[in-house]
């Protein structure tokens, strides 16, 4: 499955590519900012984007993948709990919102869930 990272962290970025291929994932793409050009032109079945580069603008920013990638699952990452921001991340156009707490199978198991409804 064809998947867009989006992590400002370089060493976290490495992580999350590491563990997206261990589990069968095929990362087209790893980049630190948003670039719906790029997005576009890579056509993933996920982006997993990393939220809590972007503040309390997270919604915002999903927002503008969406807008580049209108089919494909948008999973959004983050050590926010707050149920009031997850529901503005999914109103923003996410599949998903996975807390950073969560373990690495559910991460995963979270990202097929979310690429499944979307096909």
């Amino acid at each position: 499955m064809r998947t867009y990272v989006i992590e400002p962290q370089l060493v976290f970025a490495r992580y999350l590519e590491h563990m997206l291929a261990e589990a069968g994932f095929t990362v087209v793409a790893t980049r630190d900012h948003i670039d719906g050009k790029d997005i576009a032109a890579h056509a993933p079945a996920a982006v997993f984007v990393d939220l809590d580069f972007f503040d309390r603008g997270g919604p915002t920013a999903l927002c503008k993948i969406r807008q580049a990638m209108p089919s494909g699952a948008l999973i959004a990452y983050s050590n926010s709990e707050d149920p009031t921001y997850a529901a503005s991340c999914y109103i923003s156009g996410a599949d998903a919102v996975i807390s950073k707490q969560a373990g690495e199978e559910r991460v995963l198991s979270n990202l097929r869930d979310a690429v499944l409804a979307r096909t």
